[in-house]
């Protein structure tokens, strides 16, 4: 039996791509070469979509993908920046990945079409993703489910999100920032991602313990709650 077009991607891939909603249509926000719109629709997962790009030179990786897998038919591609080249009725499934989550953050932000019930946004930050979960919660996101992953020498955390309009309020140094709902997540991806995290704000702490002891200390009470999460996982 032949491998699917999705069990080829990458782990990262792999793990948006479980997100997926079946017959969904598909927005891919800097598609890259396009292999994640590619295979899953050669699978049948989504009945196709919409490959988007702010560069040129990725767009055009991904529409040669598109036809060499002859699927010109069911995959556009557009050149722009964010969802502002995508209609609201053109996409039930938007993922936004590999890149920063203060580009993500603007990118829903100035989305036209985020408050539609319908709508799922797949979110994979490439860094901040405390910013990200905090910007989520104050601004009516809701995270349905996270789930990490490793690829290669990399940890990753993916979310799938959508917007409700509950406004929650979180502190700088709340757990929720830093762990999400990955505090469900025994896995060891999960504590490798949360271990990540572990480590930058410990190296954060060390630098300001003495210039600012009020900072360190909470940075502390908050790396004892992550540690706490990783081994209450075992």
């Amino acid at each position: 039996m032949s491998r699917s077009a999705v069990s080829s991607l990458d782990a990262r891939l792999r793990t948006i791509a479980s997100f997926v909603r079946q017959g969904s249509r598909l927005a891919d926000v800097g598609c890259d070469h396009g292999y994640l719109i590619c295979a899953l629709t050669a699978d049948g997962v989504i009945l196709g979509g919409i490959a988007c790009d702010i560069n040129e030179k990725p767009l055009n990786q991904a529409r040669h993908e598109i036809e060499r897998l002859h699927l010109s038919d069911k995959i556009a591609c557009r050149l722009g920046d964010g969802l502002s080249v995508v209609q609201e009725n053109e996409a039930d499934d938007i993922v936004i990945a590999g890149m920063g989550g203060e580009t993500i953050a603007e990118i829903l932000s100035e989305c036209r079409w985020k408050q539609l019930d319908d709508k799922r946004f797949l979110l994979q930050p490439m860094t901040r993703a405390p910013y990200l979960r905090r910007w989520l919660c104050t601004h009516g996101f809701e995270i349905l489910a996270e789930r990490a992953c490793v690829c290669g020498d990399h940890a990753y955390t993916v979310m799938q999100t959508r917007f409700t309009g509950k406004r929650c309020q979180l502190g700088e140094y709340d757990l929720y920032c830093y762990a999400g709902e990955l505090t469900c997540d025994v896995s060891a991806e999960a504590k490798r991602f949360l271990n990540r995290a572990v480590y930058a704000l410990r190296k954060q702490e060390r630098g300001i313990e003495r210039s600012d002891p009020a900072h360190a200390s909470a940075l502390r009470r908050l790396v004892n709650k992550l540690v706490t999460v990783i081994e209450e996982g075992r």
